[in-house]
């Protein structure tokens, strides 16, 4: 909860820091864009919960997660598009839960609309749901 809440204050703080140097066009659906930003936060947590529920002790579960979240995001799309990644590394890509969370950010941005990001919600809804049966099964 505390993550989610501070998602949402960080999203309310760069929209009104932003707006003075880079307007928002009127045309961003700012709560499909909330939404589906509170959608990727609690699927991407959940992978949280299940490193959580795996490692014995907080104390091991920072590095682990810090091992395996940075290259994530790294080959997510973030930064550098996934189609401009070499084979190898767009099929790893595809993989991951962060790229299908940069898609359905920058297409809501981009005003595509939920039903143009079908798969991206649903490959999300379906790594939460695992991550978190998964972690239910083996928390200790």
């Amino acid at each position: 909860m505390v993550k989610l809440l501070f998602t949402a204050l960080t999203l309310a703080a760069m929209l009104l820091a932003g707006r003075r140097y880079y307007p928002v066009d009127a045309d961003v659906p700012l709560v499909s864009f909330t939404l589906a930003l509170l959608f990727s936060t609690v699927s991407l947590l959940s992978l949280g919960f299940l490193i959580a529920s795996i490692v014995p002790t907080a104390r091991f579960a920072q590095p682990i997660g810090t091992v395996i979240v940075y290259p994530m995001v790294g080959l997510s799309g973030l930064f550098v598009p996934v189609e401009s990644l070499p084979p190898m590394l767009r099929a790893v890509a595809r993989a991951l839960p962060p790229t299908y969370a940069v898609s359905l950010l920058r297409g809501i941005w981009r005003g595509e609309g939920w039903s143009g990001h079908v798969t991206d919600a649903a490959v999300l809804f379906v790594m939460f749901v695992a991550f978190t049966a998964i972690s239910a099964k083996v928390f200790r």
